[in-house]
């Protein structure tokens, strides 16, 4: 098969969009870039310089869809999550880790808006005894099942990733947030741990969990802040209306192209690593 080569050029990028499939799969085995670790841009148009992966060794940690090859993250990620899988490795459970970001961050055809600078990560509400067996074909594909509650366990590993300084922002289902809202919920949360917890569509099956921009990354470009206030307020309501339904809606394969072609077009000047063959 003849070697994929495109240029920063929108021109180039569309003569060789057909090839896309076999592109993003890939790009899926590439190694990272090397240099010092270093987010670029931002989380939905950026890249990521250094990138840094798990040994394998890790206490408590899963890594599923490791076939997309989108494992890779800024160091201060890897060692958050390090962290967050001890600890629930001492509660004789496990975390699942879905998606972090390519080895070189930037877009995806499929799957994510952002995880583009290795910042974001996606972890399963499902937390497995370490004595359960889990099959390939679960953690391998899409299986991981919607949940319709939250238990303890649950909350206090959400809790875990709101009470980490490094943590800007956790993306959650509205319907959860709600419900975490209440006076009902088998854990409580704070205030403050509230804040960082923000509804957003879909997520009935994971968090998504986003860090700030790190210190040794003065290219990286952080989010508007999150407003004041817990989120627990008639804000949340929106996520319940009709107008909000209609964000769900899904896309077209042309159209996903289409958005990425954009993407790679568009992303900062620092980020020409991302086109390089292997």
């Amino acid at each position: 098969m003849s070697r994929f080569v495109c240029s920063l050029s929108l021109v180039l990028l569309v003569s060789c969009s057909h090839h896309l499939p076999d592109f993003t799969s890939r790009m899926s085995t590439r190694l990272p870039v090397e240099g010092e670790p270093q987010a670029i841009g931002e989380y939905a148009l950026g890249c990521l310089q250094g990138a840094q992966t798990f040994t394998g060794q890790e206490k408590g940690i899963i890594l599923s869809q490791m076939k997309r090859g989108r494992y890779w993250g800024h160091p201060d990620l890897i060692q958050l999550l390090t962290q967050a899988g001890e600890e629930t490795h001492k509660k004789k459970m496990s975390l699942i880790i879905g998606d972090l970001s390519q080895s070189r961050g930037g877009p995806t055809i499929t799957g994510h808006n952002s995880h583009q600078t290795g910042l974001d990560v996606d972890v399963w509400f499902k937390m497995p005894s370490t004595k359960e067996k889990l099959s390939l074909r679960t953690i391998e594909t899409e299986e991981m099942k919607p949940v319709a509650n939250l238990n303890a366990e649950q909350i206090k590993m959400i809790q875990f990733f709101t009470r980490d300084p490094s943590v800007d922002r956790i993306f959650i289902n509205p319907s959860f947030k709600k419900k975490l809202c209440s006076d009902s919920a088998p854990h409580r949360l704070s205030a403050e741990d509230h804040h960082k917890l923000r509804a957003w569509y879909g997520h009935d099956d994971h968090i998504h969990v986003r860090l700030k921009c790190p210190s040794d990354s003065p290219l990286c470009v952080s989010q508007k802040p999150i407003p004041e206030g817990d989120g627990c307020d008639k804000n949340l309501d929106w996520w319940f209306t009709e107008e909000a339904k209609e964000g769900e809606a899904d896309i077209s394969w042309e159209e996903l192209k289409k958005i990425y072609l954009g993407k790679v077009e568009k992303l900062p000047a620092q980020c020409s690593f991302y086109h390089e063959t292997f």
